[in-house]
């Protein structure tokens, strides 16, 4: 009894220190002011100035709908609390909102003991999740809680709605594509059903709805998305792929090679092991939800240094899921904050990205050996 007593104490002393530090860090973060945050506090400052409705028919932010809306809804706080810090608060949100997801999705394979409440508080207070929200200010959590979603309701069998939330993602940021090629090999096995993906294009144009009420013109609903791929002219924004090594004179070889061969082998991946006979476990489909966010930015050139964000989140749900896997999310933090190193510190990149380049390289060819393994009836492949 004392034993038991005690390993409950350790444990409400262990989750407290997590949520407690998880806090801390944000508060001390949330003054922090970088270059992408000053572009948010001009069209914050425009929507205060103009009103929201004429912001909204207006063509000058550089992202989708939906932030714009939140964004919006930020500045009806402006009497009572800073700018930087209402912005902030939008991922910060769906910080909390993703712990509860993470949460829930371990809790569909740990229903009986303590470790949906641990994955939650790991997820609230990892370094790259702490720093892209409230020090950076970065929008990267809301799509990606939507990927969560989407994997909650796959794991729960209710693919339309896991298509919505997909849906939902790709509406905030064009990253949350990174999902789609798991998408792929469960419309191969039968998971998904082809009239599921009409919901796609149909929660994207509804997205677009107040704005095209308040005036803007509906062709330019893909604009956004066009306009960000022109936006730099490089390979690699300090991404964690090989792409880093491409000079400037190669951008365009870079694109014209490595987009089709990364849509060449995204597709060879779907194929393989949506053809593929096993049983589709929710451990092996939360290890091909991390392979499909992991592998699509690793082949893709014009990645950025966060774009790993989701595969920071995945692997931890993945350690929760596959047994021997703990070292996959440290591996992740590690990758990542060598690639946010150089933008948020004027580092110079490479000290860092070859580093996270090659590292992320060895737990892709490992996520890749696994899950041969987990697919393949060996008795070694722990599932």
């Amino acid at each position: 009894m004392i034993m038991k007593d005690t390993k409950k104490i350790g444990g409400i002393a262990l989750f407290s220190i997590l949520f407690a530090a998880g806090l801390a860090l944000r508060l001390l973060f949330l003054p922090a002011k970088t270059l992408d945050m000053l572009a948010y506090i001009q069209w914050y400052d425009q929507i205060a100035r103009h009103g929201i409705i004429p912001s909204l028919s207006a063509q000058s932010f550089g992202y989708n709908p939906p932030f714009i809306y939140l964004l919006a809804l930020a500045t009806l706080t402006q009497s009572f609390l800073p700018k930087i810090i209402a912005i902030k608060l939008i991922p910060l949100t769906f910080d909390i909102f993703s712990a509860a997801l993470v949460f829930q999705i371990v809790k569909t394979q740990h229903y009986a003991n303590n470790k949906p409440m641990l994955a939650a508080l790991l997820f609230w207070s990892a370094p790259t999740i702490l720093i892209n929200s409230s020090f950076w200010g970065q929008t990267d959590s809301l799509y990606t809680c939507f990927l969560l979603l989407a994997i909650f309701y796959l794991l729960k069998e209710r693919p339309a709605a896991a298509v919505i939330a997909f849906a939902l993602s790709i509406s905030v940021k064009a990253q949350g594509i990174f999902l789609a090629p798991l998408l792929g090999i469960l419309f191969l096995q039968k998971r998904i059903r082809w009239h599921n993906f009409l919901l796609i294009p149909l929660v994207y144009v509804l997205s677009f709805l107040p704005t095209v009420l308040a005036g803007r013109p509906l062709n330019s609903i893909f604009s956004t998305y066009a306009g960000q791929g022109e936006t730099f002219s490089r390979a690699s924004m300090n991404a964690a792929n090989f792409y880093f090594f491409v000079g400037p004179k190669d951008y365009q070889s870079a694109l014209f090679i490595g987009i089709p061969l990364a849509a060449l082998l995204l597709l060879i991946w779907v194929l393989l092991y949506g053809r593929k006979v096993y049983p589709l476990t929710p451990n092996i489909l939360v290890f091909s939800a991390l392979l499909s966010v992991a592998l699509t930015p690793f082949l893709l050139p014009k990645m950025h240094d966060r774009y790993f964000y989701p595969a920071d989140v995945f692997s931890l749900i993945a350690a929760f899921f596959i047994p021997g896997t703990w070292f996959l999310p440290i591996a992740y933090q590690i990758i990542s904050l060598l690639s946010y190193m150089p933008y948020l510190f004027a580092l110079r990149p490479q000290g860092f990205i070859p580093a996270a380049a090659w590292l992320n390289f060895l737990v892709i060819c490992f996520l890749l050996w696994r899950q041969w393994k987990m697919t393949s009836g060996k008795k070694s492949a722990l599932t």
